[in-house]
Parts: structure tokens; C-alpha cells; sequence
């Protein structure tokens, strides 16, 4: 009896140890799926992680003839791409373009070309540029191709404005003059490549105020007096001007600059001096 009550009390001290150390098992056992749990969650998401791409600064507007530039950056898991780009036209293309749309599926048709082809280690920023010829509203997405899919931001315009003539005054007379003495002037005629015959100071004792169109001629105005260097010869403009008069009256003088382009009438603002 005394040995079966042995083995009986052996058998009972295991069973309690197994039945001790079964929640910790399972704790354990919780604790280690927990962990895989997490990892491949983690490995999961971290596979399939969205590349993110965006427009850092891009312009507004645009003066024919001049470039638009683009920086944009391009976010997420670090691999390797061969083409990303800006994509552009005058015809807009709204709604979501998925990762199957492919450029050519788009009304885009015309694109940045820095980065459209090579070999480009992301996450990486971007600065590409772009002649724009015609003036319009043009329409462009950010584009970029990422293990075989396209990636795509929203639909996004700016304008390209013609180019025009005008007047850039880089000196003229702030203070009082003396008499007979120089007085210098320094403007630049800008605009799209053009010959022009004509460009001078206009000035005179009596103001002629307001904005004065194209179609006023220096003969409409009340101001007598024209700084003569280039009132008559060829020059090609954009060009900047450098002139002088003298005056022998003393008095308030109103002036402005004035060229005639294209058989029109390009005046700056009026200005003033005293001449003592």
C-alpha cells in the first residue's frame, strides 16, 4: 500500500507541475504568435507601403519664351526608378489616374525631360525645367513609374503669358539739378527680339498725368523737350539705353520714357524733377 501511495503522490506532484506550468506555456506560446503576429504585419505593410510624391514648388505663371521649373520629391521605401517627370498640356485630364494609367493614356502632351529616363535611387528631390514656347493654361500632373506602376498627383495649372514690350527704368534724376549740367538717364527697352527706331526721354514744365496708351503720340502730350541720343537709328531690342540732357531753365520738369514699337506707343509712369 505504501508503495502504490508513493507512486499515487508521484503521479499527483507531476500532474500539478504540468498543471502549473501549462498557462505559462500558453502565455509564452501567446506572447511568441503575438510577436510573429507583429512582425509579419509589420513586414507586411512595410511591403506594401505607398511611395508618396509631391510637388515641392512649381510656377504660377510663366512669360513665354522662358523656362518653368519644377521641384518635386519622391518619398517611401528606398529603391531604385528609371523614369519620373512632370507631364503638361493645354488640355486638362480631371479625375483619379490610377497606377494601370499609363502617360500615354493621358491628354499630357508634353513632359519634363530631366528625369524622364536614367537610373534614380529614392527617396530623392527633384528640380527639372521646361521651355514654355506657347502662351496658354496648362495643365500637369507629377508622374513617376515605381516597380511597374504609375504613380500620379492631382491635376494641378499654371499660365504661360505672351511676352511684352515694355520699359524698365534703371536710373533717373531723384534730386535737384543743377543747370547746364548732365542729367543722366538709364532705361532698358524689353520684350520679344524686335529692331525699333525710336526711344527717348520725353519731358516738359507741364505735367501730362494719367496712363497714356499706345496710341498717344509723343506730339499728343505736353512735353516739349526729348533726350535726342536715340530718338532716330536701329537698335535691337531687348537692349538698355544710357542718355543725358542738359537744361538751361530752371523749374519743376515732368518726364517720362517713351518708346515706339511696332508702330505703338510704350510710356512709363511720369516722373519729376527740379532743376535750379
Amino acid at each position: 500500500m505504501s508503495e502504490n501511495t508513493k507512486t499515487d503522490s508521484h503521479k499527483t506532484g507531476d500532474d500539478e507541475t504540468i498543471s502549473i506550468s501549462n498557462p505559462i506555456i500558453w502565455i509564452i506560446g501567446a506572447v511568441i504568435l503575438l510577436l510573429v503576429g507583429w512582425f509579419a504585419v509589420k513586414t507586411f505593410f512595410l511591403s506594401e507601403e505607398e511611395n508618396k510624391l509631391t510637388i515641392v514648388d512649381a510656377p504660377k505663371t510663366v512669360i513665354a519664351g522662358t523656362s518653368a521649373t519644377f521641384t518635386w520629391r519622391i518619398d517611401g521605401p528606398p529603391t531604385t526608378i528609371n523614369s519620373t517627370s512632370i507631364r503638361l498640356g493645354l488640355e486638362s485630364n480631371p479625375g483619379d489616374l490610377t497606377k494601370e494609367t499609363k502617360p500615354a493614356d493621358t491628354k499630357y502632351t508634353d513632359f519634363v525631360k530631366d528625369f524622364a529616363n536614367g537610373k534614380y535611387n529614392i527617396p530623392l528631390q527633384f528640380v527639372g525645367n521646361i521651355k514654355m514656347d506657347k502662351p496658354g493654361k496648362y495643365y500637369y500632373r507629377l508622374h513617376a513609374i515605381i516597380k511597374d506602376k504609375n504613380y500620379w498627383t492631382e491635376e494641378s495649372s499654371f499660365d504661360v503669358k505672351e511676352k511684352s514690350y515694355g520699359i524698365t527704368i534703371i536710373n533717373s534724376p531723384k534730386d535737384v539739378m543743377t543747370v547746364n549740367t548732365p542729367i543722366n538717364f538709364t532705361w532698358t527697352v524689353d520684350g520679344p527680339p524686335s529692331v525699333i527706331n525710336n526711344t527717348s526721354v520725353r519731358y516738359g514744365k507741364v505735367s501730362t498725368p494719367g496712363v497714356l496708351g499706345k496710341e498717344v503720340k509723343p506730339a499728343d502730350t505736353e512735353y516739349t523737350g526729348a533726350l535726342k541720343d536715340f530718338i532716330s537709328g536701329k537698335y535691337d531690342i531687348p537692349l538698355q539705353f544710357v542718355g543725358n540732357i542738359k537744361i538751361e531753365e530752371p523749374g519743376k520738369y515732368y518726364y517720362r520714357f517713351h518708346a515706339l514699337i511696332k508702330g505703338q506707343h510704350f510710356w512709363s509712369d511720369e516722373n519729376t524733377f527740379e532743376v535750379k
